[in-house]
């Protein structure tokens, strides 16, 4: 059996009387190190491994127990997703974040996440982006007044800014954020 991972990729699934063996492959991008996670039909999740680089991709091969997946509620596998675990962009590169959710405090914003976005990571905070598109509802709308429009990848995107806590930093703030003057870290952030 083979599934596609959410994030990107495939499983291959192979059942040999009590052992199971998983291969996981995604195409290299470049943008960093990779874990793939596997989901059971509860609330199961079982970390299989890391995503090394092989051939033209990356890969990752597991010979586990099929008790060690129903221990961990992961059996039979229901899902996979591959998630950047760690980027290699520096500060001031954007790459591909599987979750934003899970970096945000407001439990609004949270529900309004469209899926990946892109991020860039700074001194003092970080930066979501998800591209302008006529057809589509705007996303984090709740922030809709907070956001900017910059040229990303050579598309128009909306942008906004947030503080490591996840909170939002107000526009004027941001000014201040950029020229070094609040050094306080929370003094820019909103409630929302």
């Amino acid at each position: 059996m083979t599934l596609d991972m959410s994030g990107g990729g495939t499983l291959s699934i192979r059942e040999d009387g009590l052992r199971v063996y998983l291969e996981a492959r995604r195409e290299a991008d470049g943008l960093g190190l990779y874990k793939v996670w596997l989901t059971g039909r509860g609330s199961g999740r079982f970390l299989l491994g890391t995503l090394a680089p092989e051939g033209e991709g990356l890969r990752l091969r597991r010979n586990l127990s099929r008790t060690q997946l129903e221990m961990a509620d992961c059996w039979p596998v229901a899902g996979a997703e591959s998630r950047l675990a760690f980027s290699f962009a520096r500060n001031g590169g954007w790459y591909c974040q599987t979750r934003p959710g899970e970096m945000l405090s407001d439990p609004v914003l949270k529900e309004q996440v469209p899926g990946a976005m892109l991020c860039r990571r700074g001194n003092d905070g970080f930066q979501l982006a998800a591209p302008m598109r006529p057809e589509c509802p705007m996303p984090l709308a709740g922030a809709a007044c907070l956001a900017r429009v910059e040229q990303v990848q050579g598309r128009p995107h909306f942008v906004w800014d947030f503080a490591w806590s996840g909170t939002l930093k107000i526009p004027a703030e941001q000014e201040q954020w950029a020229r070094g003057e609040n050094k306080h870290g929370d003094a820019g952030e909103s409630p929302i």
